[in-house]
């Protein structure tokens, strides 16, 4: 039997707790554009954590929220899977006046753990 192999639509990017196949369909198969933004995760993730911390500090809740919920949308949209539920659950801890330590912290440390992971993956080009 004569089988062939078909790569995987992301040229092989794969990285743990993102489905790249479903997020690089979201991008309508633009792999440069969704290394991109993957790099830019890079920045963007931890400067999104710390704005949250910071609002969550200031006790100001409406803004934790919002800021969660962008961080949910963009980890979401880029198939960050693991992300996004942490998000979500910080999201619903906000909004519903329930403790946010040990979310947030889930969420720094899930988002300093992928930021590693692309930087090894794809390094500052994204190529």
């Amino acid at each position: 039997m004569n089988e062939t192999h078909t790569p995987p639509p992301s040229g092989g990017l794969t990285l743990p707790g993102v489905h790249t196949r479903e997020a690089l369909a979201r991008f309508a198969g633009d792999e440069a554009r969704y290394r991109h933004w993957l790099v830019e995760f890079v920045t963007h993730g931890p400067t999104a954590t710390s704005q949250i911390r910071a609002a969550i500090s200031a006790g100001a809740t409406d803004t934790a929220t919002k800021l969660t919920h962008a961080f949910k949308g963009r980890s979401g949209m880029l198939g960050m899977v693991e992300l996004h539920s942490i998000a979500l659950s910080l999201e619903m801890a906000l909004k519903s006046g329930e403790p946010t330590n040990l979310w947030l912290e889930e969420l720094e440390r899930t988002v300093d753990e992928m930021s590693r992971a692309i930087s090894a993956s794809l390094g500052e080009s994204g190529q």
